[in-house]
């Protein structure tokens, strides 16, 4: 673990009646802290991160011993915005051998504590706690108002907001992935070399910067957003984004912590933001993903011998077989009439009445409703108050868009009475993070293994000097059940493959 100073503070503060300088002892040390050391009896360290979330989290508690070239503790020396660097491994991770352990998380320190205690032998106790966010923090810093105050101007209807403040461009129907492109390199990094700027440590030995710039893979299918939404868009950063993209239904958007050099050269490394399809794939593993953009997913591969606990269930809570799409941008003209028209010409499209998973025979009308604020590829945006062809024609192309993304919301979701939620516990595994599937095999390969998989949501570190290492990871699609109804009985029974284990080693 190591912390990287931003701010090059050389004043306590400063006012017009005056400044009061910090001391030398303070501002002229090294500004780079490696804070491995610092972790002994009673220290712990836990990062949590979730593709559902805006920023990742992490907590550690180190002992609170001198800093010997401060002469001084890491309460006196760490402030909130310092920058951190975390990396994790466990002794029998593949990841781990003669090489940097993995990066597990790059963030900002939020939160910084000391706790001072006396124990009933008499024997002192003193901590430091630090706690703060990855680069989701960033998305949630930057806060996009516009008040009447603001600037002279910034009330004005006519104005596009987001074009004249930051550059982003007005297009009616730009495409996401362009936008999500614009957003990172015209308004988050910008942000972020602003805070660079204050750093007194730019770069350090090994020649990483404290205060990354953010790379972007947006791969999404091609949907498109309306200039009339984005440019007046306001809130954080993450909630623009999330409710201009589809984020949820459809789409993931999230900051993910990778390698530098990533083993395909055409991905980002480093802190990325990423922006794709939902990557779920089919209850048929013959039909591969079911979203037509969605990018190969990596996979970590374990044995059970890794598996320390596991809670797996199934519900019916989530089934459902009736489906509607509203596309609100089109509210004003009439996307009701729309919606209604391809209900009538097809009620399959629509209404799950043989699916034997969602089948409304048994499991009664369920229904789930999902908001569209994108467009189709060759969307023409608004229409409205064009010529009677022009309407005519986006109405048109706006019902394809709307038909679509129904049929991927059904293929998404028609199998949720068969698919497996929970939670799974591991022998530390670095290398795992939200958003990739996990594979787990019961039984060696010479006996016809049992093996399932499931895509992570979320993803919890938790490192305690002198017990362990373990990850947590809470998972989505399971799919134990399917793979279990698939197989035969004797030697092919999956109850006997995953008896068959020796526990968790390590």
């Amino acid at each position: 673990m190591t912390l990287y100073k931003t701010l090059n503070r050389r004043m306590v503060t400063s006012s017009e009646s005056g400044t009061v300088p910090a001391s030398e002892r303070f501002s002229g040390g090294k500004r780079v802290i490696d804070l491995t050391p610092f972790f002994g009896d009673g220290s712990a360290l836990e990062t949590s991160k979730s593709v559902r979330a805006p920023a990742g989290q992490w907590s550690m508690t180190v002992v609170d011993e001198m800093v010997v070239e401060h002469m001084d503790s890491l309460y006196g020396l760490v402030e909130p915005m310092d920058v951190i660097e975390i990396r994790m491994r466990h002794r029998p991770d593949p990841a781990a051998t003669g090489a940097e352990p993995p990066i597990v998380m790059r963030g900002f320190v939020c939160n910084v504590g000391r706790a001072l205690s006396m124990g009933s032998n008499g024997a002192p106790a003193r901590a430091v706690t630090l706690s703060g966010m990855d680069y989701g923090k960033v998305l949630e810093m930057i806060q996009i108002r516009y008040l009447p105050n603001y600037v002279i101007g910034q009330n004005l209807l006519t104005v596009l907001n987001m074009f004249v403040n930051y550059g982003v461009e007005a297009k009616p129907n730009q495409p996401g992935n362009d936008f999500v492109r614009q957003i990172v390199e015209k308004v988050i990094n910008p942000f972020i070399a602003g805070m660079a700027s204050l750093g007194a440590a730019p770069t350090t030995p090994n020649g990483l910067s404290c205060i990354r710039l953010v790379g972007h893979e947006a791969t999404a299918s091609a949907g498109t957003i309306s200039a009339f939404g984005a440019q007046s868009a306001q809130g954080t950063l993450w909630d623009v984004l999330r409710g201009l993209l589809d984020v949820g239904p459809w789409t993931e958007l999230f900051i993910e912590d990778r390698p530098e050099v990533m083993d395909d050269p055409k991905r980002p490394g480093g802190v990325v933001l990423v922006y794709r399809d939902n990557p779920f794939k089919a209850l048929d593993p013959a039909r591969g993903h079911i979203m037509p953009g969605a990018t190969k997913v990596e996979t970590l591969a374990v044995a059970d011998d890794a598996v320390i606990a596991l809670e797996v269930g199934r519900s019916d809570a989530n089934v459902a077989n009736y489906f509607q799409v509203n596309m609100p941008r089109m509210g004003l003209i009439d996307a009701g009439a729309m919606s209604l028209a391809g209900q009538q010409r097809n009620p399959d499209a629509f209404y799950l009445t043989k699916h034997p998973n969602a089948t409304p025979t048994l499991y009664g009308l369920r229904f789930m409703e999902a908001d569209t604020q994108m467009g189709g590829a060759d969307s023409r945006g608004r229409v409205d108050g064009q010529s009677a062809a022009a309407v005519k024609e986006g109405q048109r192309k706006d019902q394809l868009w709307i038909d679509q993304r129904r049929a991927q919301l059904m293929a998404m979701n028609k199998d949720n009475v068969v698919f497996e939620t929970g939670s799974i516990t591991l022998r530390g595994q670095a290398t795992l993070r939200p958003g990739m599937y996990l594979r787990i095999q019961h039984g060696p390969l010479a006996l016809r293994p049992f093996v399932w998989e499931c895509y992570v949501v979320a993803v919890q570190h938790r490192m305690v000097p002198f017990q362990g290492f373990v990850t947590v990871a809470t998972f989505e699609r399971g799919t134990m059940f399917a793979e279990r109804i698939r197989r035969g009985a004797g030697l092919d029974s999956a109850y006997l493959a995953e008896w068959n284990q020796g526990g968790a080693l390590g």
